[in-house]
């Protein structure tokens, strides 16, 4: 298995968020938006909306 780094991950801290740790996916992120995470609170709503209606087999 691999992994990866947060190319705005400076020491833990996020260089694009001030002030806040580096959490990918969080609102802010460069990634939010961009990617579906196994959380639900960092996709936006409509995405989680549209997954769990796919997922329960509704259009």
């Amino acid at each position: 298995m691999g992994g990866w780094g947060c190319p705005h991950d400076s020491n833990g801290e996020c260089r694009k968020v001030p002030g806040r740790s580096c959490d990918p996916g969080m609102k802010g992120c460069v990634l939010f938006g961009r990617f579906a995470f196994s959380k639900e609170e960092k996709n936006r709503p409509e995405e989680a909306r549209q997954r769990r209606r796919e997922r329960d087999g509704r259009d």
